[in-house]
C-alpha cells in the first residue's frame, strides 16, 4: 500500500505538472505524501507495541483513520467541487480545503475517546498523542505546503523515475 500511495502521489504530480498545474500541485502533494509517512509511522510503533493490545489496537485506529481522510474528502469534492463534464485536466484543490474532510474523519477517533472514558474511566494516551499528532499534521499541511522546503521536496519526487 504505501509503494502505491507513493506511485500514486507521485505520478498525479507527475502528471498535473505536465497539465500545467505546477504550483498548485507541488502544494497539494504534501497530503498524500504526509499521510502516507504518517500512516506508516504508526503502523511500524503498533507493530512493535503488539504485545501491548490496549496500546496496539488504539495506534491502529488512529493510523486507519489518518488514511480515511482521502475518502472523506472525495464526498466533499462531489458535492462542493464537482468535476465538469467533458473531461480536461483538473486543478488541484488548495490545501486548506483538506482540513475540514481530515477533522470530520477524526470524530471517530473522539468516538473512540468517549468510549475509552465511559468504559475504562479515562482516555487512553495514544489517542492524546497520536490523536493530537494527527490534527497538527492536518492544519499544519496548510503553511507547510508553501514553504521552499517542501518546494524542494515535490520538485525532487517530481524527479523520481518509476
Amino acid at each position: 500500500m504505501v509503494f502505491v500511495g507513493m506511485a500514486a502521489a507521485i505520478t498525479s504530480l507527475k502528471q498535473s505538472t505536465a497539465d500545467g498545474f505546477g504550483d498548485a500541485v507541488r502544494a497539494f502533494t504534501i497530503v498524500p505524501v504526509s499521510g502516507i509517512i504518517f500512516f506508516v509511522a504508526l503502523f511500524a510503533l503498533a507493530l512493535i507495541k503488539v504485545r501491548q493490545l490496549e496500546t496496539h489496537k488504539r495506534l491502529m485506529l488512529v493510523a486507519t483513520v489518518s488514511l480515511l481522510q482521502a475518502a472523506v474528502g472525495r464526498w466533499f469534492l462531489i458535492f462542493i467541487a464537482p468535476v465538469p463534464l467533458g473531461g480536461g485536466p483538473v486543478s488541484p484543490p488548495p490545501v486548506f480545503v483538506t482540513i475540514m474532510p481530515g477533522l470530520l474523519s477524526d470524530l471517530l477517533i473522539v468516538a473512540a475517546m468517549v468510549h475509552d472514558r465511559r468504559t475504562r474511566g479515562r482516555v487512553h494516551p495514544v489517542y492524546w498523542i497520536a490523536g493530537g499528532a494527527l490534527v497538527a499534521l492536518q492544519v499544519l499541511r496548510v503553511p507547510l505546503s508553501t514553504t521552499a522546503a517542501w518546494t524542494q521536496v515535490a520538485h525532487w519526487l517530481s524527479t523520481v523515475s518509476l
